[in-house]
This record gives structure tokens, C-alpha cells and sequence, in this order.
């Protein structure tokens, strides 16, 4: 299955928005050409789950996403090519997690350069190099 067939399932039945308990999960998945796009999706409640993805050669913008009330992990993914962005995005109450990546090499963009938004865990600087 495509990503783009997987992200539709995933969130085809409720408007790009991720509500309640349950988890969704986008782990392994591989984003490796193509565009992805969770431009003003929101993800309330529940986790999600992109550990051990791969972000090497497509965009994928979580631009003006709303993240709040959820868990998102980013364990072990890899950030090594392509175009990951998160410009604009809220995390009132929410929780990104990219503290423990497989890569870093080409990390996601947030609206502030070097100041991570409230709710954003980065790699610690020492981490933040190609792993």
C-alpha cells in the first residue's frame, strides 16, 4: 500500500482529524517521494504513532496541523531527505516527541528556527547530528 493510501485510510472516515483514545499509527512507513499532506489536520486525544518512519525524499507538511491533547511519537524515525514541515502548526496540550531519532541529518521545519514551540520535544544538540 502507498502512503498516500495509507494516510487516506487512516483518516478518510473523520475529516483529517484524529479524535478519541485509539491510536493511529504511521509506523515504519516510508515517505519517500510524492507529497503528504496533514495541512490543517487535527489530532485530539489518542496517539500517533510515526516511530521507525522514513522521511527521505518527499514533502510531508503538518503546516497549521493542531496537535492537542495527543501524544505523537517520533521514535527512531529517520529525517533524511525530503522536506518535513511543521510551519505554523499548534500544540496546545499536545506532545511531538522527536527526541530519540534514527536521523537528524535533515530535520522538520517549525516556524522558529532555533526555538522549539511548547509541546515539542527535540534532540538534545549532542543527538541532533546524522545517526
Amino acid at each position: 500500500m502507498s502512503c498516500n493510501e495509507t494516510v487516506s485510510n487512516q483518516l478518510s472516515n473523520n475529516r483529517g482529524e484524529h479524535r478519541g483514545t485509539g491510536a493511529v499509527s504511521f509506523s515504519d512507513t516510508e515517505f519517500s517521494s510524492g507529497k503528504v499532506n496533514f495541512v490543517t489536520a487535527e489530532f485530539s486525544g489518542g496517539d500517533v504513532d510515526f516511530s521507525g518512519a522514513k522521511f527521505s525524499g518527499s514533502a510531508v507538511s503538518f503546516n497549521s496541523a493542531k496537535f492537542s491533547g495527543s501524544a505523537v511519537s517520533f521514535s527512531e524515525a529517520k529525517f533524511s531527505g525530503g522536506e518535513v514541515g511543521f510551519l505554523a502548526a499548534e500544540f496546545p496540550g499536545g506532545e511531538v516527541d522527536f527526541s530519540d531519532p534514527g536521523d537528524w541529518s535533515s530535520p522538520p521545519k517549525f516556524t522558529l528556527i532555533d526555538i522549539p514551540p511548547p509541546g515539542v520535544k527535540l534532540p538534545r544538540k549532542e543527538d541532533q547530528s546524522t545517526v
